[in-house]
């Protein structure tokens, strides 16, 4: 049995290999489906894949024509006749049709989510395990609840004050919430899960990061001191003869420069030039020819000078290395602690609400392989799985290829073949923990079973020209990439080479057609280079309508998102042509969505003008087309822009529940004018839905989480004319007629994040696991030499990978435009490579080839029933009133239990006032206060709400009552004061808490009579209070029923 692993290069028809390894099992044993895993790593793949399996068993099964390739290449490896092969065909499609669940092609995610189900009960997992898809909403729940839980004695406070710190120092804003959620997605992070247990139980230890940091700077600073030390004494030396450093050859440029440099504790290899080098070994080069001293010059550099030097160099290099080491290492020490508390404060969150995240499902599995028992964890996963197909295999990571290798051995062990199928060239997803080094590393046996290389070698994508400049110019840019690591490292990079030995293609497609274009743009004076690239690529465009490609055949790709709106923009302003990109689906691009989140804020916030003046001209100009201008609104009445259906049901409006409100809304607005809206509307309506689903209808958490999340949603683009513009990462997978690639110039090094997670291997460094270390070339001259070298070739094989993606994106037109003389890039290689190339070259343009202009696509009829697409029909968004008649909300006591007597009334009385006042700051935010508890049923009824108006009213008329709520104090509602007691955190939270002027005032609502205990729980708050740093503290209690307030002394 044997391991197959197929290296299939872009435009080699991988899904084409795929399907008939799979059919192959299948005709061999129609219920091998069974046994079969097939492993892919996005849904889009998982549907193509089951799409194209069940349609070709069922066109050979029937003889349809369009199927013959797949039955000719399955006659030829499995030796059968046509007949043979149909029946199989027919009986395997029937039994997989009819036992639809146990056909497995599924993406990698789902896999391990089922993974986690059946490994539940092991896990001491809860029944009603809820798996958590989407990282960001647990990592910012958990930052926010940390930050939540901040005082003065709180460790993490001086955390996130040393992490602002080093941002200020870095010249980055110091509001540091949203960075702090982005550093927090390291505990995602591979690298830092595998580590991260050690680096845990290190951590427990509160002065560990302490006694290291000071343990690095004393060791840094010893060094440090000892390299101005040579200094000190050159410049003594210096004084004692009389000599100042312009006696000395090139002055501060010169040797002198060296000992200055060292003196500022500047101690890399760069102060060491030629200059200095030449006086290392000559005397006479210290001073000029023409010097008056300059034989006493000489025999001092010969007595004392270059001994005092040779000494310094030999010292610097040893503690140079020290210095940039203990400098690294203590660069993001302090965050370590912080990430340590997020990962902590994540696993808390995840433990209340019985929650996993999808993403910890690699780790644990990885954990339980390695500690446990393989044969029973492949038991529980999957004992009918003997057959494993992974599709996309560069794109696996180290942990994820850990798991499935226990699946691949398994059932190697039981004489079943596995397959893998990817491409190291196409590996562009190393953010996502890919790893295209276990690809390449793939070579003779896994475990005791044997590895059959196979290399998918013809290009049946793109035209003859475009596949011979591929073949040309990427071993031609390894090999200038490779010549400089010889340069830097003393060996060639064969991991580099090995990844692209296989790039050069066959062609298959004749005559020899396609047309391959490369500019690159000098400096202009009069035009900034942006401004040039994006003229080049306006008449590029022209030039190519012109000789007969079609608008939507054309796809521009960029390196980056930002890059989109700008191209966008450009061409919306300088041409008619229309630009399709993934932001133009977004639901925050539908105009009748914007109306009705407008609405909604206009509801929240009454006082919002800025929506409320949006909402009109939406309204007048695309609802009414009455051309109303916007300065017409914002002077006049906005109001009477707005339709008056929605100014007389505005309170009522403010009380319905979401859906039904937005339902509402639609119908107010008359949103069903508003063309082409539908599709965004059925998306947004399903994810609102969805929403509803674990949350509630507040009206301002809803707002929050269009603003965080729901609005970057996008629905499918579908077929719509105009040029399509993409980022690279999108374009995998895809081919376009003619691509065109603007501002291929980035950088080859610098295009990833500022550090990279590194395990120190030397003592005293290693006594943390785990550290993120500044990615830069200091490293090389510090303990991370090595780290620094692989991180380099990764993020060289990371940027060739991104070239190569978009050079075979084209099936016939490539046209390319670099930055000339931009070094240590992407533009510097090509510029380099091309050299080495039959493209022919004029003035900064390299061509190979004539423009293909767009083929007229014949009515292809697909006689195969399996793979006709169905044929989208219209539909449209209607809005129907809903008469809502129960309102209740189960948070009231009353939905339970009833009211069933005057006292029952009165302590509910009492709770509703106290949520009120709860909720207030000042007199005008009574009526939102009391409509939102309506809204929620709280308040049950128009009688109980009148009731409970008029009395918060006539208790808020007490003339100290009323300087409370005159919003002149800084106000804490329901804030909890957190403190220690005995040694454990203990809360306390007042009811309102007001400050102003050095004063602090501390109340509490009481509804009832008077009772001792009231008092002492006043004072506890003043006492807490005072504890932290207020002076001038004061207490009340306040009777509301009786409208009597006691100040407490």
């Amino acid at each position: 049995m044997e391991l197959l692993v197929y290296k299939a290069s872009a435009g080699s028809g991988k899904t084409f290999t795929l399907a008939v390894e799979y059919m192959k099992l299948l005709i061999k044993n129609p219920y091998a489906y069974r046994s079969i895993l097939a492993v892919t790593f996005t849904n889009k793949a998982t549907t193509e894949m089951k799409e194209r399996i069940l349609g070709q068993l069922y066109g050979i099964w029937t003889c349809d024509k369009d199927s013959t390739p797949y039955l000719s290449k399955l006659k030829e490896e499995l030796k059968m006749t046509d007949e043979e092969i149909r029946q199989a065909c027919g009986k395997a499609l029937g039994l997989m049709i009819h036992d639809y669940s146990r056909f497995r092609v599924e993406t990698i995610d789902s896999f391990f989510q089922s993974v986690m189900r059946n490994l539940a009960r092991e896990l001491e997992l809860g029944a009603n395990l809820n798996i958590e898809l989407d990282n960001t909403t647990a990592l910012s729940e958990a930052v926010d609840s940390m930050i939540e839980k901040l005082d003065r004695n709180s460790p993490v406070l001086y955390w996130l004050l040393d992490y602002i710190e080093e941002r200020i120092k870095d010249d980055k804003q110091w509001k540091v919430a949203n960075e702090i959620k982005d550093f927090g997605k390291n505990i995602f992070n591979e690298e830092y899960i595998e580590k991260g247990e050690a680096l845990r139980e290190t951590l427990k230890d509160k002065d560990c990061i302490k006694n290291y940091r000071q343990m690095l700077k004393a060791i840094g600073d010893e060094a440090l001191e000892q390299m101005k030390s040579f200094a000190d004494q050159f410049f003594g030396i210096l004084d004692v003869n009389g000599l100042s450093v312009a006696d000395f050859s090139y002055k501060e440029s010169g040797v002198a420069g060296y000992f200055i440099k060292l003196q500022s504790g500047t101690t890399d290899d760069k102060i060491k030039g030629t200059r200095v080098t030449d006086c290392l070994n000559d005397a006479s080069k210290w001073t000029g020819k023409s010097h008056k001293r300059k034989d006493d010059i000489i025999a001092l550099a010969e007595k004392e000078l270059i001994p005092l030097l040779k000494t310094a160099e030999e010292f610097r290099l040893k503690n140079n290395r020290i210095i940039n080491s203990c400098q690294l290492s203590l660069r993001h020490a302090n965050n370590i602690r912080l990430l340590a508390n997020i990962d902590e404060e994540v696993r808390e969150l995840n433990h209340a609400n019985n929650r996993f995240l999808l993403a910890d499902t690699n780790a644990l599995l990885h954990n339980i392989v390695r500690e446990g028992d393989p044969s029973f964890v492949f038991e529980k996963i999957g004992t009918s799985i003997r057959n494993v197909m992974i599709d996309e295999f560069q794109d696996t990571s180290r942990m994820q290829w850990g798991n499935f290798k226990l699946l691949l051995l398994e059932g190697l062990s039981q004489g079943a073949d596995s397959l893998i199928v990817g491409d190291v060239k196409q590996s562009i997803y190393r953010w996502r923990s890919g790893d295209w080094g276990i690809l390449n590393g793939l070579k003779d046996r896994i475990g005791a079973f044997p590895i059959r290389v196979e290399t998918l070698t013809t290009n049946r994508r793109s035209e003859a020209n475009i596949v011979r400049f591929n073949n040309e110019i990427f071993p031609a840019a390894c090999q200038v990439l490779n010549t400089k690591y010889k340069e830097e490292q003393g060996k060639s990079c064969q991991e580099l080479m090995d990844a692209y030995k296989d790039v050069c293609q066959e062609i298959c497609k004749t005559p020899e057609k396609g047309s391959v274009k490369l500019t690159f743009l000098s400096k202009k004076e009069d035009m900034d280079y942006q401004e040039d690239t994006l003229q080049h690529l306006k008449e590029e465009v022209d030039a190519l309508l012109q000789q007969g490609v079609k608008l939507n055949d054309i796809a521009i790709l960029v390196r980056k998102n930002n890059v989109i709106p700008m191209v966008a923009d450009y061409f919306d302003k300088h041409t008619s042509y229309r630009i399709v990109s993934d932001e133009a689906f977004r639901l925050d691009a539908s105009l009748a969505i914007s109306m009705l989140m407008d609405a909604l804020r206009c509801l929240s916030e009454p006082r919002n003008l800025i929506a409320k003046a949006q909402l009109a001209i939406a309204y007048q100009n695309e609802v009414l087309q009455n051309e109303v201008d916007l300065n017409t609104i914002l002077l006049g009445d906005t109001d009477s822009y707005l339709p008056s259906a929605f100014l007389e049901q505005y309170e009522e409006l403010r009380l319905i529940p979401l859906f039904e409100l937005l339902e509402k809304l639609f119908a107010l607005f008359e949103l069903s004018k508003i063309e082409e809206q539908d599709a965004y509307l059925f998306a947004f309506y399903d994810a609102v839905n969805e929403y509803l689903q674990k949350n509630s209808s507040e009206l301002t958490a809803f707002l929050k989480y269009w603003e965080e999340k729901l609005c970057f949603k996008s629905i499918p683009s579908g077929e719509i004319e105009g040029i399509r513009i993409l980022s690279i990462h999108k374009s995998k997978g895809l081919e376009f007629h003619t691509v065109l690639l603007p501002f291929c110039d980035w950088k080859l090094e610098n295009e990833r994040a500022s550090y990279i997670w590194c395990s120190p291997q030397e003592a005293p460094f290693n006594e943390l696991d785990l550290l993120p270390i500044n990615y830069g070339t200091s490293m090389n001259e510090s303990i991370y030499h090595d780290d620094y070298t692989k991180e380099k070739l990764q993020l060289w094989v990371d940027n060739l990978n991104l070239l190569y993606v978009a050079f075979t994106r084209p099936k016939c037109n490539l046209v390319v435009w670099c930055k000339e003389g931009l070094g240590n890039s992407v533009s510097e290689l090509l510029s380099a490579a091309i050299l080495q190339t039959s493209c022919q070259a004029s003035e900064g343009i390299y061509q190979l080839g004539e423009v293909c202009p767009s083929e007229e696509k014949a009515q292809k009829e697909i006689t195969n029933r399996l793979l006709v697409k169905p044929e989208g029909l219209p539909v449209k968004l209607e809005s129907q009133e809903t008469n809502i008649e129960f309102k209740q909300s189960n948070r009231s006591a009353d939905f339970i239990n009833g009211e069933k007597t005057d006292t029952d009334k009165y302590i509910r009385q009492g709770q509703l006032l106290h949520g009120v006042f709860s909720c207030i700051r000042t007199h005008e935010d009574i009526d939102q206060a009391i409509g939102q508890l309506r809204m929620e049923g709280i308040i049950g009824s128009n009688e109980q709400e009148a009731q409970i108006r008029k009395l918060t009213l006539w208790a808020l008329n007490h003339p100290m009552v009323k300087e409370w709520f005159s919003g002149t104090w800084e106000l804490y509602n329901e804030c909890a004061i957190l403190y220690r007691e005995n040694g454990k955190l203990q809360t306390r939270r007042p009811d309102r808490v007001m400050m102003k002027d050095g004063k602090v005032v501390v109340v509490d609502f009481k509804f009832g009579k008077p009772r001792r205990e009231y008092t002492y729980q006043v004072k506890e708050y003043m006492d807490l209070l005072t504890q932290m740093g207020h002076s001038q503290v004061r207490g009340y209690l306040w009777y509301v029923f009786n409208n009597e307030i006691e100040e407490i002394k």
